[in-house]
């Protein structure tokens, strides 16, 4: 059995939040039962309208490894707490945590989180509609910034992860982390399934710890052509951006072809 852990944006989605290149692969997947995994800096609100559009329902992994959430049942015997209908694993902090320190460093250097803007203002800056701008401002358990001093950056890395994400720079708890999450999943899926294999599909650097994490790492290339420098033994490199490599790579490892 092949489960399939992924980013989004850049990565399963283009610069223009579509996935019509994985389409046809991503039919297939679901044809066949295969688990799709999402695995992003974005918030459960934000991969709830995703996961709906594209009809995937199963466990999601959300603000880099903050919290796993699992659809009821979805094991069998509970794994987490319930929230909104999910079974949850909490890894990271809350939001409120991370706003109050961000306003204390605040008082001394430069920073701008979504919090400190509008939902025009973040649609503007992510190519986001206003919608889905107001999804991403729903954060549970990080803070996405926009800009900020190195001054800053450093404050807040005494308390709280810092990752330079591919447009973003990402502040969330130091318990939480991707390739941890990806781990209790993997393990969960092992003890229902037995003999699992695990895939993982990303493009930039706050991608690395999910990548370690699974059997099959692969990145895609970015818009620039380029791919993220990662130092992973055996990473595969697909040859297309974004969904193109992604199907590329599901293709190569998943279906054969």
């Amino acid at each position: 059995m092949y489960v399939i852990f992924t980013d989004l944006d850049g990565t399963l989605l283009d610069e223009n939040y579509t996935y019509d290149d994985a389409l046809p692969v991503l039919n297939t997947l679901k044809e066949r039962n295969v688990p799709i995994i999402f695995c992003s800096a974005k918030t459960r609100t934000e991969q709830e309208v995703i996961r709906k559009k594209m009809e995937i329902y199963h466990p999601f992994i959300v603000e880099d490894g903050s919290a796993v959430y699992m659809p009821a049942g979805y094991f069998g015997e509970r794994k987490g707490e319930v929230i909104n209908g999910y079974e949850v694993i909490i890894l990271g902090v809350r939001f409120e945590e991370i706003a109050k320190e961000i306003e204390k460093v605040r008082k001394r250097y430069p920073i701008k989180g979504y919090h400190h803007m509008t939902v025009e203002e973040v649609a503007e800056v992510t190519g986001l509609s206003i919608e889905e701008a107001k999804l991403a401002k729903q954060r549970e358990f990080s803070e996405t910034v926009v800009e900020a001093s190195e001054e800053a950056l450093e404050e807040l890395k005494k308390k709280f992860n810092v990752v330079i994400g591919g447009r973003f720079i990402h502040v969330f708890g130091k318990g939480a982390d991707k390739g941890k999450a990806v781990r209790i999943l993997t393990n969960l899926y092992r003890e229902k399934y037995g003999n699992v294999t695990t895939i993982g599909v990303g493009n930039s650097y706050n991608d690395e710890p999910m990548l370690r994490a699974v059997d099959i790492p692969a990145i895609v290339r970015n818009p620039d052509g380029k791919w993220a420098d990662l130092k992973i033994e055996n990473i595969y490199r697909a040859n297309g951006i974004g969904p193109k490599g992604w199907a590329e790579v599901v293709k190569k490892f998943v279906l054969g072809e």
